[in-house]
C-alpha cells in the first residue's frame, strides 16, 4: 500500500498548499547524500531498477526510483519526498500481486540493497530489503530458522507484514508472531524503534496489518528455534475424487500434529485438463506417518506419492504474471462448501483457461495466538484458501476474465468465507473490514507521531 499524500496530511506532515514538483537539482541534492543511488527515466539502470516481479506492471515509470544503501538512505529519501509533496511507495521485494510497490507519481523507496542477516543468541537481525531466500540460507548456516514462504526472491518486509504463511506456520505460528522488535522509518523521517514497551500500537501494526501502511521497515528483530530436517510429500488423485480429497484433508488438518503442515491444491490447466494434489513437509523427520494419516482420512489411494526433501524456501522463480484472490474460513467447509468450491474450478476448466485454489493450513500454533495480539486478524482460522491464476499474458481482457473467475469463487464462498488475507491483496476499492476483520477500525486509528 502506498504512504499518500492524504496520508500524510491525516498525520499533519505536509503543508495543506501542495509544493512545487522537484526539480534537476533536487534529485541531485538528494543523489549527493545518499549511500545508494537515484535511478530516474534515462539512467543506466532506470529500467532494471523500476521492474517488479511481475511484467503486467513494466509500463509504470515512477518519476524516481531511490536505492538505498543504508538506513540513513531511507531517512533521507522520506524526508525529501515529504519535503516535496510526493507520495512515498516502500518495496521490498517487488511481488505485490497489485503493484503495490510502484507508481507512476510517486517516490520509490528501494530498500532491496538492504539485505543482511545477522544471528544472534536465540534471534536474528533481518535488513528490511532480505529476501525469503537470504534469510533461510544465512540461517541455515547457523543451524536456526524462522517461518518462511516457499518462494525463494519475496521480501521478507512484505511478507512478515502481511502475516507471514508458509510451510512451518503449523508448528512456529507466522512469520509475524515471531517478531519481537522491528526498525521502521515513519512518513515524518523519523527512524524508530518499536517493540512490546517501545512504541507498541505502531509494533502491533507492523505484526499483520499490510505493508506500507506504517511506514519503511529497514530492520527485524525474529525469534529464531533449531532448525531441523524436514521430509516433503506430494500425493496426486484423479479429479473424480477431488470431493473425497478435499474433505478427507479438511479433517486431517483439524487433528494433525503441529509439525506436519501441507496444502490441498485444485486446479484447471489452459486446456481445461483439471487436477487435485495435496503437497506437504514435516517438521524433524520424514513424511511416511503424515502421509499414512492423510491417505487414511481421504479414504483413496493416490494415483502418486513422492516423498523426499527439498529446499525451503525454493530458490527465485522466473518472472511471471499472477492474478490473486483469497478467502479465510473460520470453519472446515461443510460438503456444500466442498461442492461448490470445486464447481468454480470446474467452471474454469469448461473455458479451458488456468486457475488453481489452493487451501492452506492456519491450524496448529496460529490458532493458539490470542486474537488482538497482533495486526493479524484471522488467529483461530482454519483455512486459507488462495485463488491464483497464472496466464501466458497480461492483456486487459485476459486480467478483467482472471478477476472475474476470482469474484465468482468469493460469491460461491461467501457463506462460508470470515475475509481475506492482506499479503493476497486484490485490485479496486479496499474493505478494511474484510482484509483486516475486527482489528480494522484499530488499524484505521493509528497514524505515526
Amino acid at each position: 500500500m502506498v504512504l499518500s499524500r492524504r496520508a500524510l496530511l491525516s498525520a499533519g506532515l505536509m503543508s495543506f498548499v501542495a509544493p512545487p514538483a522537484p526539480k534537476d537539482a533536487d534529485w541531485r541534492a538528494l543523489a549527493d547524500g545518499l549511500d545508494g543511488t537515484v535511478e530516474r527515466p534515462g539512467d543506466t539502470g532506470y529500467d532494471q531498477a523500476r521492474r517488479l516481479f511481475s511484467p503486467r506492471f513494466d509500463e509504470i515509470r515512477p518519476p524516481a526510483v531511490v536505492r538505498c544503501g543504508s538506513t540513513a538512505d531511507v531517512v533521507q529519501a522520506v524526508t525529501f519526498a515529504n519535503r516535496l509533496g510526493l507520495p512515498i511507495v516502500p518495496r521490498g521485494g517487488g511481488h505485490s500481486y497489485v503493484g503495490a510497490s510502484t507508481t507512476s507519481s510517486g517516490l520509490v523507496v528501494d530498500v532491496r540493497p538492504l539485505r543482511s542477516v545477522g544471528v544472534g543468541a536465540g534471534t536474528a537481525t533481518v535488513a528490511g530489503g532480505a529476501t525469503l531466500l537470504d534469510v533461510g540460507a544465512a540461517l541455515a548456516a547457523n543451524g536456526v530458522t524462522v517461518p518462511l514462504g516457499s518462494c525463494g526472491s519475496v521480501g521478507f518486509s512484505g511478507f512478515t507484514c502481511g502475516g507471514g504463511i508458509g510451510r512451518s506456520t503449523s508448528a512456529y505460528g507466522l512469520a509475524s508472531d515471531n517478531v519481537t522488535a522491528a526498525e521502521v522509518v515513519t512518513p515524518d523521517g523519523r527512524l524508530r524503534t518499536v517493540d512490546a514497551v517501545r512504541e507498541p500500537e505502531l509494533f502491533w501494526a507492523l505484526r499483520g496489518g499490510g505493508g506500507g501502511r506504517i511506514g519503511v521497515v529497514t530492520s527485524w528483530q525474529v525469534r529464531t528455534r533449531p532448525a531441523v530436517p524436514a521430509g516433503q510429500f506430494s500425493l496426486v488423485y484423479p479429479w473424480a475424487d477431488a470431493a473425497r480429497v478435499v474433505s478427507g484433508w479438511l479433517a486431517r488438518i483439524t487433528v494433525a500434529p503441529d509439525e506436519a503442515w501441507s496444502a490441498c491444491l485444485l486446479g484447471s490447466d489452459r486446456t481445461g485438463a483439471l487436477s487435485v494434489r495435496v503437497n506437504g513437509a514435516v517438521l524433524g523427520g520424514d513424511a511416511h506417518a503424515e502421509v499414512t494419516a492423510l491417505t487414511r482420512s481421504i479414504a483413496r489411494e493416490p494415483i502418486s506419492a513422492t516423498m523426499g526433501r527439498e529446499p525451503s524456501p525454493e530458490p527465485p522463480k522466473a518472472r511471471a504474471v499472477q492474478l490473486t484472490g483469497s478467502d479465510v474460513f473460520a470453519h472446515p467447509l461443510p460438503e456444500a462448501g466442498v461442492a461448490a468450491l470445486l464447481a468454480i474450478l470446474q467452471r474454469r476448466s469448461t473455458a479451458k483457461r488456468p486457475g488453481s485454489a489452493k487451501l492452506k493450513r492456519l491450524t496448529g500454533a496460529p490458532a493458539r495466538i490470542t486474537p488482538g495480539s497482533t495486526a493479524f486478524p484471522w488467529h483461530g482460522a482454519h483455512t486459507l484458501l488462495q485463488w491464483l491464476v497464472e496466464p501466458a499474458t497480461a492483456d486487459p481482457a485476459t486480467v478483467a476474465d482472471a478477476y472475474t473467475w476470482v469474484d465468482a469463487g468469493h460469491h460461491a464462498m461467501l457463506p462460508w468465507s470470515s475475509g481475506r488475507y492482506v499479503n493476497y491483496l486484490e485490485p479496486g476499492p479496499f474493505d478494511p473490514s474484510r482484509y483486516h476483520g475486527r482489528n480494522a477500525d484499530r488499524l484505521q486509528k493509528i497514524k505515526p507521531l
